[in-house]
């Protein structure tokens, strides 16, 4: 396949203030397992903000396959395909061996690969690359590869009933999703954000229930008891009262990293048999699983476009970080797709009182 010896990909020169610049970079030998892939567009997420300087930051990445390498038998070039979070695994555990890849020891996240996708090309292991169903277009599912898998892992493993009462804790990049998938799974949608403006939008998203729980925390509750919260704010916030939300065996799972300890009192957990749980990125079975669910029930995240240059790299990166974004930002490289979703060039709107809706996705 004809392919250009060098091709070009947008590095951070300055983390602190999101800053980039074009580089090239040339094409490497691919590995047994590898598969180029030519980046139509990438989603921007919270994680890319922790890149270091002089890397490429993107793993919400959608586009066409270029080349494979000699062992990839379930791949061929010009099948449009996506990646998400992790890069690769050991194969040999036995979590790998029992369809949970995501929670392998020596898995490999997409800060070990060679190039994000914030270029035009990435290389990734064949094994964490999906097909992309043809009715659902790039831009769209591009975030739903990390942000879309991490809200309907907990639905699909943890036994969460359609017939359950489920919290939704902020309304951001991981929250609207939330509230999306959790009321496609037929479950009632209880939307708990510090911020009123977004009543209408999480109504409007699915949301059963709104409730704001800024400076009055006591609105806590006038909310009827929950089977499951999924938390998807990455900062501190009183997690007692919030737990006492829970009906017995309730479960409550953290999706948003939260970079501080938390203080949690024991006797909630076992007066109530309360599960507090952790929820890493989806395994591949579940992001397949993830895409038939999306399809089916036509989901879709709110998504800004832009043109994917080095200026619109740092604006979605800022955007992002203030949580200005509504919900999700994807970079489109119109170098090679200039017929999808329209870009939007518009300037950063005001800064909004949104600190609660920070999320790791």
């Amino acid at each position: 396949m004809s392919m250009p010896y060098k091709f070009n990909a947008f590095m951070i020169t300055d983390n602190d203030e999101c800053s980039f610049t074009k580089i090239e970079s040339e094409f490497p030998e691919l590995d047994e397992y590898d598969c180029l892939i030519r980046v139509e567009c990438c989603g921007v997420s919270h994680a890319d903000l922790l890149a270091a300087t002089g890397t490429v930051p993107g793993h919400e990445v959608v586009g066409v396959i270029e080349d494979v390498g000699l062992c990839v038998k379930n791949l061929e070039p010009g099948v449009r395909v996506g990646v998400g979070w992790q890069l690769s695994s050991c194969h040999t555990c036995k979590f790998c061996e029992s369809n949970r890849e995501n929670l392998c020891p020596d898995k490999k996240s997409f800060k070990d690969a060679l190039l994000g996708g914030f270029g035009d090309y990435i290389i990734w292991d064949a094994r964490f690359v999906f097909v992309i169903p043809e009715e659902i277009p790039s831009s769209e599912v591009a975030p739903l590869l990390t942000a879309g898998a991490s809200v309907y892992a907990p639905l699909k493993e943890l036994n969460i009933m359609p017939t359950s009462r489920v919290g939704i804790i902020g309304i951001g990049g991981l929250g609207h999703l939330a509230i999306k998938f959790v009321k496609a799974w037929g479950c009632q949608v209880i939307a708990i954000s510090s911020s009123y403006s977004k009543k209408d939008e999480a109504i409007k998203f699915g949301a059963d229930e709104f409730i704001s729980i800024h400076n009055n925390p006591k609105t806590l509750g006038d909310i009827k008891p929950l089977d499951a919260v999924l938390s998807t704010v990455s900062i501190p916030v009183d997690w007692n009262n919030l737990l006492q939300l829970l009906n017995p065996y309730g479960k409550f799972v953290m999706l948003g990293a939260v970079p501080f300890p938390m203080s949690v009192d024991g006797s909630l957990l076992i007066n109530k048999k309360i599960s507090l749980i952790g929820s890493i990125a989806a395994s591949p079975e579940c992001i397949c699983s993830m895409m038939e669910f999306v399809k089916e029930h036509n989901i879709k995240p709110e998504i800004e476009v832009m043109e994917m240059t080095a200026e619109n790299c740092q604006i979605a990166c800022q955007r992002v970080g203030r949580n200005l974004a509504r919900y999700r930002i994807v970079l489109k490289n119109l170098k090679f797709d200039v017929t999808d979703e329209s870009v939007n060039h518009d300037e950063e709107e005001e800064e909004e009182s949104n600190h609660d809706e920070q999320s790791e996705n």
